[in-house]
């Protein structure tokens, strides 16, 4: 009996799983270096009246109305609108260039209005 092959077939078993780890160990540590997703970035003018707010989107990223959030808040109370609650213009499922959103509130002055995301603030303005 040769026993001559038996080595040489296990020093090839080592180097494949020797390179079978280190390509695991290279795929889990090249999942620490992937960016993290980041928050869109928008341009936003607030217009009001004395029964409405109204933020313009004039430019950056495009937002799912569905993600979006308005909190108006003064010293004494705040109110939160979700997507069902105010006008977007044009009715569309996004607020992106040339939108609008229009919510129907009595402005007192002295009120805070914030156009927030799940993990974002993107505009914070004030009613005066």
């Amino acid at each position: 009996m040769n026993d001559e092959a038996v080595s040489e077939v296990v020093g090839e078993m080592l180097m494949i799983s020797l390179v079978l780890l280190l390509v695991g160990v290279f795929a889990v540590s090249l999942g620490n270096f992937l960016p993290t997703e980041r928050a869109p970035t928008v341009t936003i003018m607030m217009t009001n009246t004395t029964e409405n707010v109204t933020l313009y989107h004039k430019g950056g990223d495009w937002v799912r109305a569905a993600d979006l959030e308005i909190v108006v808040s003064n010293t004494t109370a705040t109110r939160k609108y979700r997507s069902d609650t105010f006008i977007l213009s044009p009715e569309k499922q996004v607020f992106d260039l040339g939108s609008s959103i229009v919510v129907n509130w009595t402005v007192a002055g002295d009120e805070t209005v914030r156009l927030v995301m799940p993990r974002a603030v993107l505009f914070t303005g004030e009613v005066r």
